[in-house]
Formats: C-alpha cells, sequence, structure tokens
C-alpha cells in the first residue's frame, strides 16, 4: 500500500499529476532504441552485455574511469547511470559515500515488483487510463487495449499491472519473486475478480 501512496501523493502534489501516458510500443523499440540512436548519432558508444564491476575514482575524487567485470575499463567524458538504486549503492565508490549528495542514498529502497501482463480473450470494461487500486498485491494497472494504439482491440483486453510489492522485506505476504509464473498469475486474478 506504501508503493500506492507514494505514487498518488506525487500525483496530486504536482501540477500535471493526474496526467499519465504509455508508450506507443515495446520499451526496447519506443524508448531504449532513440537513446541509443542520440547517443551514436552524437559520436559516443553504448556498450551491451558490459556489466559493471566498479566506479573507479582519481585522487580529484571525480570518475576516472568505469571497471567493467571482464576487467577491462572504460574512459569518458561524461558517464550516466541507469542502474537500480539496490546496485548503485553497491557500486557507490567509498570516498563518496561521505558527501552529502551520496549519503542521502542511504534513504534511498528499491522496491521489487513484478510486471505482469493478462491477456483476455474478451473486452473487460476498462477506463482509459492508469488505475491505482487498494489490493494488497495490485498497485496499478492498466487495459493497453483501451489506452495504448499498437494494443488497440475492441474485442479483447490486455492489463498490465505492477505486482507490488513482491518480497516479504518489503511488505507481501511471501517471496512473489521466487513464484511460478501460475502462482503469480493466479494471484493476479483472484485479486481482480
Amino acid at each position: 500500500m506504501a508503493v500506492v501512496l507514494t505514487a498518488m501523493n506525487r500525483f496530486i502534489n504536482e501540477a500535471d499529476g493526474s496526467q499519465t501516458a504509455f508508450l506507443d510500443g515495446g520499451q526496447p523499440e519506443r524508448l531504449c532504441a532513440p537513446m541509443v540512436d542520440h547517443v551514436l548519432s552524437r559520436g559516443g558508444e553504448v556498450r551491451l552485455g558490459a556489466p559493471l564491476a566498479a566506479i573507479e575514482v582519481g585522487d580529484d575524487g571525480q570518475v576516472a574511469c568505469l571497471r567493467l567485470a571482464d576487467g577491462s575499463s572504460v574512459e569518458a567524458d561524461l558517464y550516466v547511470s541507469a542502474v537500480p538504486v539496490d546496485v548503485f549503492k553497491k557500486l557507490l565508490p567509498a570516498s563518496w559515500s561521505t558527501m552529502p549528495f551520496f549519503r542521502q542514498t542511504e534513504e534511498l529502497v528499491g522496491i521489487p515488483v513484478i510486471n505482469v501482463q493478462l491477456w483476455f480473450d474478451k473486452k473487460l470494461r476498462s477506463v482509459d487510463g492508469l488505475c491505482f487500486s487498494r489490493s494488497p498485491l495490485l498497485s496499478v494497472y492498466a487495459d493497453m487495449s483501451t489506452c495504448v494504439e499498437e494494443y488497440a482491440d475492441a474485442d479483447r483486453s490486455m492489463l498490465e499491472l505492477v505486482f507490488a510489492p513482491a518480497t516479504r522485506e518489503v511488505g507481501a505476504d511471501r517471496n512473489w519473486i521466487g513464484a511460478s509464473d501460475a502462482e503469480v498469475v493466479a494471484a493476479c486474478l483472484g485479486d481482480l475478480s
């Protein structure tokens, strides 16, 4: 429930907070590919399948290089972090951990969630937008067949659901991350009924 309240508080306190939008297609094609194209068109490089092992800093406290899991290093003019908060906290150089800006990361907690897509062979009653739920399992959901042109279908529905919290550490009644797909789907359907 904390996830829903935090999100709702954010929406309530922002001028355009009640507006939501969806990607008109898959995340790799509609979000990631344009970013990669942008970086490449400006002479940058994007490396995939190159896990980060450490952020190495120089004597001046600035990033000297990124050390990859294979032992190689990458030096750049600019570094962008897009790793989950829990991973970033593990990578944070010790010399940065006492800096006021980075010390704030101690307060950040990643919350494991499961994104679920349920495809139905009939049209469900739905609204054109994101719905918040009081359910202890499903924090937000949307009928993508109503909200997104790519999934538009007058006869069938495709629900996109955020199953959260998904582990005991953040309030779930069990570790849903370790559950089978069938168990997660059964829990979603039970909550929706």
